[in-house]
């Protein structure tokens, strides 16, 4: 049996959204939060070939959101309250694997407008600012079951199904200075996921390994209907000697967005027409790659990816607030180089390196949530793509003392602008003209775990952004604007028996 608790406060739950440059500053304000954490888990070992697990998962967030006064005052509050229960029972048999699972879920989220709330978001096409109101209560159930059969070295069979059922209560609301309500839905969020698949791995010799497999998933969610695919996948490794592996990957991916993070906005100023539903994502995903390992603990590793949406899904949060839902991009395209480099040789100190080059960018048009059906001129960087990315560690440990730095590096998520004459879609293009300047980001936190009787203590403290570095994160492009956060301080203190 194990369980564990956590409670934080912070002044600083969010990203802050104000930048003062007269004082070269960033302004941090309506930012309070706090989270609590709980977690169980309960073992049960009737014999050495089966294993019962419960797992039980509680939580709590609230937090004001923060907001630029040049904008509007506004006095929102947020709450989150997530769970979970699962229940998995795991048989070993000679030459087989049974596992048979279930579990719940359930969530609600109440985003609350302050009573001298100044109205601020706007529907596009219709020009009158609303306030924004957030009831919504989930709860789903669900089964899993999977059979693994290896009938002798170097062959596997396995086959399974997941299937969950999801019911709950949307209520967005808007309501204009004068109280008129706006562009609003208040509905069921009644849909079920169902998925069974097959797959098998074969190694002929120690050098090659097939794997390849398909799987069948029906999504059924409110204002879409059944959305279906059959979706192969097939992974080619090959091991000249054990310090070296190299492998293809293609698969047919689909990615439904969860039930209870859909909704129809129906908006007067549209007709009172329901926006179009989001639908799953389908892709198609390339990948090949080669990891060697070097003596002395050092492992190095290189990939290159491709995956092409048709279409796409990403985030939308109502400028203003805190409320996210999904969209869908007609058409997107992600292409990016990986390389990785980690070191963990014996002593005290370990390192990570990790650098990444990619471009996510999609085509209109953009449906579902708050956007209008109109598709946006031609390409467009997504609003989290980051063309260049690197990030460093370097971690002591040794006689319950812990040390660590690690430093961030971004060229710049997207400023907001608009594409212009200079865009491109290539790898290389970075089309500087749309992103924020880079930014360098230095966090370091050092730990010490000490025996109390029969409890360790272990106090921590973390410091982030060691060097005050003033930078924008990103522009108004699906989200608010978001500024860095400015060097912050935590100090924890773990208490276990």
């Amino acid at each position: 049996m194990f369980f564990s608790g956590a409670t934080q406060t912070t002044d600083m739950r969010r990203e802050p959204v104000v930048f003062d440059t007269a004082r070269n500053a960033v302004e941090n304000f309506h930012n309070h939060g706090s989270d609590l954490f709980g977690f169980a888990k309960v073992q049960y070992v009737p014999s050495d070939r089966n294993v019962v697990n419960l797992d039980l998962n509680r939580s709590r967030t609230r937090f004001a959101v923060p907001f630029d006064s040049a904008e509007g005052i506004i006095d929102d509050h947020q709450q989150d309250v997530n769970g979970f229960a699962n229940l998995g029972w795991r048989h070993r048999g000679s030459l087989s694997e049974l596992f048979a699972g279930a579990f719940f879920r359930d969530g609600s989220l109440s985003y609350a407008p302050g009573v001298t709330d100044q109205p601020s978001f706007v529907f596009f096409p219709d020009t009158t600012p609303y306030n924004v109101s957030e009831d919504r209560n989930f709860h789903t159930i669900g089964m899993k079951l999977d059979y693994t059969l290896r009938p002798h070295h170097g062959l596997e069979f396995k086959a399974g199904t997941l299937a969950s059922l999801t019911r709950g209560h949307e209520d967005f609301a808007t309501s204009d200075s004068a109280g008129n309500a706006g562009p609003a839905s208040n509905s069921d969020l009644n849909g079920s996921d169902v998925g069974v698949y097959a797959q098998t791995a074969i190694a002929p010799s120690d050098r090659w390994e097939l794997r390849t497999g398909v799987r069948f998933d029906n999504h059924n969610a409110p204002f879409a209907g059944n959305q279906n695919q059959l979706s192969p996948r097939v992974k080619l490794s090959f091991l000249p000697d054990p310090a070296n592996t190299f492998w293809v990957y293609y698969a047919r991916l689909f990615l439904p967005t969860n039930v209870e993070d859909l909704r129809a906005i129906t908006s007067v100023a549209q007709g009172g027409v329901a926006a179009a539903p989001t639908l799953p994502e389908r892709d198609h995903f390339f990948e090949a790659g080669y990891v060697h390992r070097f003596p002395l603990g050092v492992v190095t590793k290189l990939s290159a990816y491709h995956k092409r949406s048709s279409p796409g899904i990403d985030d939308n949060t109502v400028p203003g607030s805190a409320i996210v839902t999904s969209v869908n991009i007609a058409q997107v395209r992600i292409t990016g180089l990986e390389a990785v480099v980690e070191v963990r040789p014996s002593g005290p100190v370990s390192g990570y390196m990790n650098l990444a080059l990619n471009h996510a960018y999609g085509r209109g048009p953009i449906t579902g949530g708050f956007f209008p059906a109109e598709a946006p001129p031609g390409y467009f960087d997504l609003d989290h793509d980051q063309r260049l990315s690197g990030l460093g560690s370097v971690v002591y440990s040794r006689r319950g003392l812990y040390l660590s730095a690690t430093g961030v590096y971004g060229s710049g998520l997207t400023n907001g602008n608009d594409p212009d004459s200079t865009y491109g879609t290539g790898l290389f293009d970075f089309n500087k003209s749309i992103k924020v300047d880079p930014s360098f980001i230095l966090n370091a936190s050092a730990g010490y775990a000490l025996a109390v009787g029969s409890v360790v203590v272990r106090p921590q403290v973390y410091v982030e952004n060691v060097l005050d570095h003033k930078y924008l994160l990103k522009g108004a492009f699906f989200s608010g604007a978001s500024v860095g956060r400015p060097r912050s301080v935590q100090l924890r203190v773990n208490i276990g028996a």
